[in-house]
């Protein structure tokens, strides 16, 4: 799925690495005595295996080459910084130094891998080539930008912490915020800023928020809430051009006539798989780059995970689908065939003001959806034609209370149909 406004998290810090020059060429191989299992991609995903595999052994050689700076920190609180009161050095947990020290690996910040020799198992990097024995893909996903006509100046995405940076850079003084996206994304942007006293717009083409995931009833409800303190919603609808102001604003011109005075407009659309390096290479690639339930790519040495992926339950760039590829992953790399197993997590979407946590039914599947009202929020459960449970969404705090319950059931259910 092209994620439609929707996503969810990661973990990192570093100050020090900014400042460093590249490393020379000749140096990249300077200690490595054996090919390294090397990994692509400082996110999430990338730490995440390097972390497992230092815990398994404590000699393999373990590279990690990012084109960032390579800290760690927390995508996830990206979307509700403000209502966590942290500022951006607050978000950064280590930096790229720091990790590399603590689990004893290589890390290569400001390196960009331009090209995958499969048959010599060696990359082609801006600093020069490197040698793997088993390769991980952890590339992510890039936010889709829409192209809009006029002054874009003031359109920003925030995918990472240096789009964090510049947009918190460019908030000082800004009152007046468009979210352009009304998915999961949108939303959680809408929360946060609006409860931080800014002035939010939301302008979507679905005709409530979320739609793609969630039931009307629901997302009305959604919409109230965020209504209530304060945001504002152009549903239905998508800018058609942009003017810039003599006061460094914008003027949203949208295609149903109406216009929005803007400081900035965050561009919350959706995201799409970073697959280019692994189609130069020839891999299989989808909706991401196919893997099979041990991780592994068409290139039995070439393997990948994260927001870059497409496994065998689809392309899922969220954070519990990562977690649980991880072991598996990580022991065929070290020689142990290892199956991963794939248990249904939710989507847990940040809207503290009417709390809500989805887990989707597969895209195409057939059935509806019955909905119950409790308390303070509402149950939805998605039912297949034949009465099985294929997804729900739950709004509210007392709603949450069904998860687990929920979750079991449909754990059951995969269980059965895999036996």
């Amino acid at each position: 799925m092209e994620i439609t406004q929707d996503d969810v998290q990661v973990a990192s810090h570093v100050e020090l690495i900014e400042q460093a020059q590249p490393i020379a060429a000749q140096d990249l191989k300077s200690d490595i005595t054996l090919k390294p299992i090397v990994i692509i991609g400082s996110g999430h995903s990338g730490y995440q295996v390097a972390a497992a595999l230092r815990k398994q052994s404590s000699t393999v050689p373990i590279t990690v080459i990012t084109a960032d700076n390579g800290a760690l920190y927390s995508k996830p609180a990206l979307s509700n910084s403000f209502a966590l009161g942290k500022s951006c050095d607050d978000l950064q947990n280590e930096s790229a130094l720091e990790w590399e020290q603590r689990l004893n690996i290589r890390v290569y910040p400001h390196t960009r891998v331009e090209k995958i020799d499969r048959n010599k198992q060696t990359l082609n990097t801006n600093i020069g080539s490197y040698e793997y024995s088993k390769l991980v893909l952890a590339t992510g996903a890039s936010a889709i930008k829409i192209p809009i006509a006029g002054d874009c100046s003031n359109v920003l995405s925030i995918n990472d912490l240096t789009d964090y940076r510049c947009f918190k850079n460019e908030l000082t003084g800004k009152k007046r915020i468009a979210i352009l996206g009304d998915g999961l994304i949108g939303c959680e942007f809408a929360n946060d800023l609006s409860a931080s006293g800014y002035d939010v717009s939301v302008i979507g083409l679905g005709k409530w928020p979320i739609e793609r995931l969630i039931p009307q009833i629901l997302g009305e409800r959604l919409k109230k809430s965020l209504t209530d303190i304060g945001v504002s919603w152009f549903l239905e609808d998508s800018i058609s051009h942009i003017d810039a102001e003599p006061d460094g604003s914008s003027q949203l011109h949208l295609q149903s006539g109406k216009v929005i005075e803007a400081d900035l407009v965050i561009s919350a659309v959706g995201l799409k798989a970073n697959t280019a390096l692994a189609e130069q290479a020839g891999l299989e690639v989808g909706r991401g780059i196919k893997v099979n339930d041990y991780g592994q790519t068409s290139d039995e040495t070439i393997f990948s995970l994260g927001d870059c992926a497409e496994t065998s339950q689809g392309w899922q760039p969220f954070i519990a689908p990562i977690n649980q590829l991880v072991p598996s992953l990580v022991s065929c790399l070290l020689g142990d065939l290892t199956k991963a197993i794939f248990t249904c997590s939710p989507v847990i979407v940040k809207t503290p003001i009417m709390p809500l946590s989805i887990y989707p039914a597969a895209v195409g599947a057939l059935g509806e959806w019955q909905i119950e009202q409790i308390e303070d929020g509402l149950t939805a459960r998605f039912y297949s034609v034949d009465g099985l449970l294929l997804g729900f969404a739950l709004l509210g705090k007392q709603a949450q209370i069904n998860r687990s319950h929920l979750l079991e059931q449909l754990n059951t259910k995969q269980l059965t149909v895999a036996e």
